[in-house]
């Protein structure tokens, strides 16, 4: 079995389509949220996610925010513009699918949330303090999770012994059975490791593997067509550095 694990796609269809091109025939997806905010598709990339049919499909900070489930004062003022905008392209249709999308989900032996298993919204998973307070609100074996746009993983046994996460990198295996594990497949649509291509993973759990995967994509695609919303600027300039 194969499964396509991604986060962060931002409404950044350029990179999406980069992404289920080079993952290939996969059996199901799991979308562990922000499928809208920052980008120039936002209609487009749920329509997209929908018509796959995840197994997995959460709510992140930003698709909250775009149907008013997260208010706008816990954004900077560039994340509120990006926001605001997103939030009048989308239908009400398309309000209505965010909307009830679920914080978390347990799939396969696997728990998914967007922040962390204690703040499925919000909390930034980077360190290995935060990684151990979590690891003690959950029972599975791992937990895949996105919000920081940075691929990486950390063991319980790591977090314990105070090691921060370590960065994945592209055709990295991670074998699941070497201990309990949080990992983060990247962000689709904006990284921020300073590599512009566009990150996921593929997990097969008949194995117990998960494999980091990057792929460029057509960045100048996504800029123009932010430029011709009026998105800004800072937004549109850090997809081609990877911040």
């Amino acid at each position: 079995m194969s499964i396509l694990i991604v986060s962060d796609i931002h409404a950044n269809l350029a990179a999406l389509e980069a992404v289920l091109e080079a993952a290939g025939p996969v059996d199901t997806i799991w979308n562990l949220g922000d499928t809208v905010g920052y980008g120039p598709y936002p209609g487009e990339c749920l329509d997209a996610m929908v018509d796959l049919e995840p197994d997995v499909m959460l709510l992140g900070n930003h698709d909250a925010a775009s149907v008013g489930l997260l208010s706008l004062d816990e954004f900077n003022p560039i994340a509120r513009a990006a926001t605001m905008w997103t939030t009048s392209q989308l239908t009400d249709e398309q309000r209505n699918q965010v909307a009830f999308l679920p914080l978390r989900a347990t799939v396969d032996g696997c728990l998914c949330v967007h922040g962390s298993p204690r703040q499925p919204i919000w909390e930034y998973l980077y360190s290995a303090e935060v990684s151990a307070a979590n690891f003690e609100v959950f029972d599975e074996a791992a937990c895949f999770l996105g919000h920081t746009h940075v691929q990486l993983w950390i063991t319980n046994d790591m977090a314990d012994a105070g090691i921060d996460p370590r960065l994945g990198s592209d055709g990295e295996s991670i074998q699941l059975d070497q201990g309990r594990f949080i990992i983060n497949p990247g962000s689709v649509g904006q990284p921020r490791d300073g590599n512009p291509d566009a990150a996921f993973a593929l997990f097969d759990p008949d194995l117990g593997v998960v494999t980091f995967r990057r792929v460029p994509y057509d960045i100048a695609r996504t800029q123009t067509a932010m430029r011709d919303a009026g998105l800004p600027m800072q937004l549109i300039t850090r997809l081609a550095a990877g911040v």
